[in-house]
């Protein structure tokens, strides 16, 4: 093969090579603070027996610089979401709701005035009646500043408020139980990272706190990561017969192969485990078949160059120029 076309297939195979390299790694186009206010602390834990009583100080802060006229009730509240997200309810009772516990809390004062930065302590008390059913109670402290409110989506004026829950327990026999209602991940990827989504259901009598991780195995068994379940230094509640979702992310983009993800998670005071297993693939296709691609082209090189035939004078051609150099020698000695 001539210079000339060896030179042209080159870079025929080269506009090739670049188109495929486009063709292949293009992807396709396609609170607890409220109007100044803040309740110490968010969430409080309390345990008492059935007719017994148990006093705590929760407190209120001004944030803002304007002196707030705050009053205080209690109310009760419900989940209805997977994210935990409190509702207040405006009245029910042990009849209508298993769960509530509005009836048994009292705050003094029920009024403060703060001054811009002032902190005022308040007494909450709970009084338990004596047939409260074993398992979790609860309720919402709420701070209303008077004179503050929002317009909601549909033009009402609604009250701007702050509050504290309550999370109430009374011992007895409770029944504790809960499980993986759904543990999902891409079945198969070509990069990371990797999401991992989980739901947990409460079947409990009373809020749960699960703690656990999930591991992440390669196809050879080793461990390579490992991801808290909840986020680090915070506690996640779930309510009862409630579900709770929970979002985790495999940071990592280069993976190859088939993977085991196994959450486990323990929950409640008799250290209860639930447990779901997954398996995935991540396979950089695109990229293996530009290596692939790159590695023949190199090969069809190499081989076209050995193919090349080595241009060589013939034997008589070669003894004729070595006798014309001896004669122009001499001529060149004798003179």
């Amino acid at each position: 093969m001539k210079p000339a076309k060896i030179s042209k297939s080159l870079q025929t195979i080269s506009c090739l090579l670049i188109a495929t390299s486009y063709l292949l790694l293009t992807k396709p186009l396609i609170a607890q603070s409220a109007a100044g206010l803040s309740a110490i602390p968010p969430r409080l834990e309390v345990t008492v027996q059935p007719d017994g009583v148990s006093s705590q100080t929760i407190k209120v802060r001004n944030e803002s610089k304007e002196s707030k006229t705050v009053t205080v009730e209690i109310k009760d509240i419900i989940v209805t979401d997977n994210k935990g997200t409190p509702t207040i309810i405006s009245s029910s009772d042990e009849s209508s709701n298993r769960w509530a516990a509005s009836n048994w809390v009292q705050v003094s004062p029920s009024s403060v005035i703060l001054k811009p930065g002032e902190t005022k302590s308040l007494v909450l008390t709970v009084m338990a009646p004596a047939n409260a059913l074993p398992g979790g109670h609860y309720a919402m402290v709420l701070h209303t500043p008077e004179g503050i409110s929002s317009v909601s989506s549909t033009g009402a004026s609604v009250k701007t408020q702050v509050g504290t829950l309550i999370y109430i327990t009374i011992p007895g026999e409770i029944n504790q139980n809960a499980l993986v209602q759904s543990f999902t991940a891409p079945k198969f990827s070509e990069f990371g990272p990797i999401n991992f989504s989980t739901t947990i259901k409460n079947l409990s009598d009373i809020h749960i706190q699960p703690v656990g991780a999930i591991t992440i195995k390669n196809w050879f068994g080793r461990q390579t990561s490992r991801l808290s379940l909840q986020p680090e230094n915070d506690t996640v509640n779930i309510f009862p017969y409630t579900t709770r979702d929970f979002q985790n992310t495999l940071n990592k983009k280069w993976l190859f192969g088939r993977y085991q993800a196994t959450l486990q998670a323990v929950y409640g005071s008799n250290g209860g485990l639930i447990t779901s297993t997954l398996f995935f693939w991540v396979i950089p296709w695109r990229l293996i078949i530009l290596i692939v691609a790159a590695i023949s082209i190199v090969v069809t090189l190499i081989i076209i160059s050995k193919k090349r035939p080595n241009k060589r004078l013939p034997t008589n051609e070669v003894a004729e120029l070595e006798k014309e150099l001896e004669e122009l020698k001499k001529k060149y000695k004798d003179q």
